[in-house]
């Protein structure tokens, strides 16, 4: 049999290539890189020059204009169908650079003579990482890019290609289809398709006017495809009965993670001096964290880092939001422990807000819902603060964070490890590149209380009006709250753990951004459930960890208990 499906790349990346897999450069026409080793898109009979707005579809015209294989397909560079029959309709993902050619290649022969087309997984349609939150393919569209676009491409459809509407109109309204343009089809069926589809966006094209779209929503010939494809699959399986049309497993290569030299990186961090400045009448440093009896060795450790490496421990003043199960034992014993910093504590009232406000993950408990009753807890002597969660490391002077100037904006914050994904999940259309961890936030606590007046209701009308897609509790609730008033922070104040490795969410920095912060953090945020104090941790800062952990056990004055005696 002759199959060959078409692997498209627009960049460098791992290449699969044999009797059945063949590299394509998509958009080669107006790449300023020609990638080795593999075919381009702008030879023959081409649409290479439309690439930024038509994706993978220029590949997909140029199989179709230039090639006549029994069975066509296409693949992407990170995305492959899966031919073993026990992984079907399954996603696995694969973090390292093994070639999995032949592994895929085993029964492809097999699977295209029963079936003449295979598809990749059918899945449920909801926003990123809001699973929770099903819509119909046409909601999903219109909740992610502009709805007027697929209006113009289904009146194209009623009018010019009506065999096709009715099954059109009836993908639209499902919750479930298949995304990525990964398929592979009989050769007739691949033409009836291609014939159906280019005609279609040719003819929206002329009509389109993407002139003022980002580059993201300029991509809507592709963002179109990927709904028109179950559609036409739809047509095949609802008039002739089809029961051999299949959905493959789908193995995804996530971004490899990068080879850092962690151990040197540790080093240096270890090495870093901090020259102790007293500053007699500078203003105190307010920092609130919270905790509980429970928590009390991680809060040590993170603590203790803030003290080892800020210049002038005595402006520290730590404000601890709590409720009763931190003992009064444990206050003491923090107080006792770092005499050099001021401790205040505010005990946090059961309120019913807590039972409102989600818990839907189960490494979260309701103390994370506390920092949005910061502003009510502290005098209003303190009219600034750093936030800041407990699974954190501090390798730098605190004070340089303090004394960042936020811009007139009410939060700062460094952005989240899925920034873009997660703010297209929140906001749709009106996405921003703001998005941030809220494990880190320095808050201009007098100019929100100005600004927004009451922040109780400001933050429970935030997360109501959105409950739908919140999925991500305060950290979501916050970045609603303050949308248009965050200004953004130089990542190395919050490391995130998917900064050091691979992950499908869209992040708002670029690769080089990563890099520099991984090499000089300033705080390393242990997010996630890989903590470096569990026997199992896998992290690769677990180490530097672990060293401040000891130091911090065992920094102590004569009147200090061991921390055993209280953990």
């Amino acid at each position: 049999m002759d199959i060959k499906i078409y692997v498209c790349h627009h960049k460098e990346g791992l290449i699969a290539r044999n009797q059945y897999f063949e590299p394509i450069q998509v958009g080669r026409a107006i790449s300023n890189h020609v990638l080795d080793g593999m075919i381009g898109d702008d030879t023959g009979d081409n649409i290479s020059h439309k690439n930024r707005e038509w994706c993978e579809l220029t590949g997909l015209y140029w199989i179709w204009k230039n090639t006549n294989h029994d069975y066509v397909g296409l693949n992407h560079y990170r995305r492959y169908l899966n031919f073993a029959g026990g992984d079907r309709n399954s996603t696995l993902y694969i973090e390292k650079k093994v070639d999995i050619t032949q592994y895929l290649s085993a029964g492809i022969e097999e699977t295209c003579r029963q079936n003449p087309i295979v598809l990749s997984p059918l899945v449920n349609v909801h926003p990123t990482s809001s699973p929770g939150n099903t819509m119909t393919v046409y909601n999903h569209y219109c909740y992610n890019h502009y709805k007027k676009d697929l209006d113009i491409a289904l009146s194209v459809i009623k009018n010019k290609a009506p065999e096709y509407y009715e099954f059109m109109i009836i993908s639209m309204n499902l919750e479930m289809s298949v995304f990525g343009n990964i398929f592979v089809m009989r050769r007739d069926l691949f033409n009836e398709y291609c014939s159906f589809l280019f005609s279609v966006l040719f003819s929206v094209e002329e009509v389109l006017d993407t002139t003022h779209y980002d580059d993201y929503q300029k991509r809507v010939y592709g963002f179109l495809a990927e709904r028109f494809l179950y559609a036409f699959v739809l047509k095949h399986k609802l008039l002739e009965k089809s029961n051999n049309i299949i959905h493959a497993g789908l193995i995804i290569y996530t971004d490899f993670e990068p080879e850092y030299n962690y151990k040197q990186i540790m080093a240096q961090i270890s090495s870093r001096s901090v020259r102790k400045v007293a500053h007699p009448h500078a203003e105190d440093v307010h920092i609130v964290v919270s905790f509980d009896d429970g928590y009390i060795k991680q809060a040590l450790v993170s603590i203790y880092s803030v003290i080892k490496n800020t210049s002038d421990a005595s402006r520290l003043r730590f404000h601890v939001l709590h409720d009763e199960k931190l003992s009064p034992v444990t206050r003491d014993f923090l107080c006792n422990k770092f005499k050099e910093v001021k401790f205040d504590f505010y005990a946090i009232e059961d309120d019913y807000i807590f039972t409102v406000y989600p818990h839907n993950r189960e490494h979260i408990n309701r103390n994370t819902y506390y920092r949005l009753f910061m502003h009510e807890c502290l005098p209003q002597s303190v009219k600034r603060l750093i936030y800041m969660d407990l699974d954190t490391l501090v390798c730098d002077d605190i004070i340089t964070l303090w004394n960042m100037d936020m811009d007139g904006k009410t939060l700062a914050g460094c952005n989240d490890e899925g920034g873009v994904s997660q703010s297209r999940r929140l906001f749709g259309l009106n996405w921003n590149k703001s998005y941030i961890n809220a494990g880190v936030l320095l808050f201009n606590r007098e100019q929100a209380v100005r600004k927004y007046k009451n922040l109780r209701f400001l933050y429970l009308e935030s997360f109501l009006k959105n409950m739908k897609n919140l999925t991500l509790q305060d950290q979501d609730i916050i970045n609603i709250a303050y949308k248009d008033d965050i200004k953004i922070l130089p990542l190395r104040w919050n490391v995130g753990s998917r900064v050091y490795s691979s992950s499908e969410l869209e992040a708002a920095y670029p690769k080089s951004v990563a890099a520099a912060a991984v090499h000089n953090p300033a705080l390393i945020h242990f997010t996630g459930e890989n903590k470096p104090w569990k026997p199992d941790a896998a992290h690769p800062m677990t180490e530097l960890y672990l060293a401040y952990q000891a130091k911090a056990f065992a920094y102590q004055t004569p009147q200090t208990q061991s921390v055993e005696s209280v953990a």
